[in-house]
């Protein structure tokens, strides 16, 4: 079993909606697969061609309990329709999930999709739920802008790749709130204007820009 100095938690709007998992999983699934792939080349033999590694998978499976006990590592412990519920409703939203797991030498703190997720109860343990879930790593993109001017023999397309599209490599600039930041402050450090916190605001999705906390993770225009 985990122990309790671990700590699992799933949100989302940069953590104004979310809970800590009661019952921690007593282990965790982490694949990142390769995307290399070899050919036969004439009069050289096999060559590997090396890619960028495919988004991190992440799995687990464990229980929401009715009951607290020494098996809950959460002050709070909601009822088991509760967490259900919300984590149905993120994945119908297509919400992007923060995954943050806490532990001594290896931890995550990134955004994720819910691909799969799957509850059962078990006989002689009414009300408890169990479950199982699959993550997979969230990458931001951008799509292509088109602009469509009319001439009169037609349209012409002008500045059609002035923006980076899904397949192109994406640089995102973030940054992780510590204790004493404030938006002011973070878009004096990044865009060289404080008053410009609120178009920080905006790509984040905060609602209340004087409320933000250590542990978040805002991307910078």
């Amino acid at each position: 079993m985990m122990s309790k100095k671990y700590k699992m938690l799933l949100s989302i709007n940069n953590g104004d909606e979310g809970f800590e998992l009661p019952v921690l999983p007593e282990e965790i699934e982490v694949k990142e697969n390769g995307d290399n792939k070899t050919y036969d080349v004439i009069n050289l033999g096999e060559v590997n061609v090396i890619n960028i590694p495919k988004l991190t998978e992440i799995s687990f499976k464990s229980y929401f309990p009715t009951n607290k006990g020494p098996y809950v590592s959460t002050k709070k412990l909601f009822k088991p329709h509760v967490y259900m519920n919300k984590l149905k409703e993120w994945r119908k939203n297509i919400e992007k999930i923060r995954f943050i797991f806490i532990g001594t030498t290896f931890e995550i703190n990134d955004l994720f999709s819910i691909e799969s997720i799957k509850f059962t109860e078990k006989g002689g343990e009414v009300g408890d739920i169990y479950y199982s879930i699959e993550l997979k790593r969230y990458r931001p993109y951008y799509a292509k802008k088109a602009i469509i001017q009319e001439t009169q023999n037609g349209v012409v397309i002008d500045n059609y790749n002035t923006q980076l599209r899904p397949n192109d490599t994406v640089k995102v600039r973030t940054h992780t709130v510590v204790e004493g930041d404030t938006l002011w402050h973070i878009a004096k450090k990044y865009l060289g204007d404080g008053n410009r916190y609120k178009e920080i605001a905006e790509i984040n999705n905060i609602s209340n820009p004087d409320l933000i906390f250590p542990g978040q993770v805002f991307n910078i225009p």
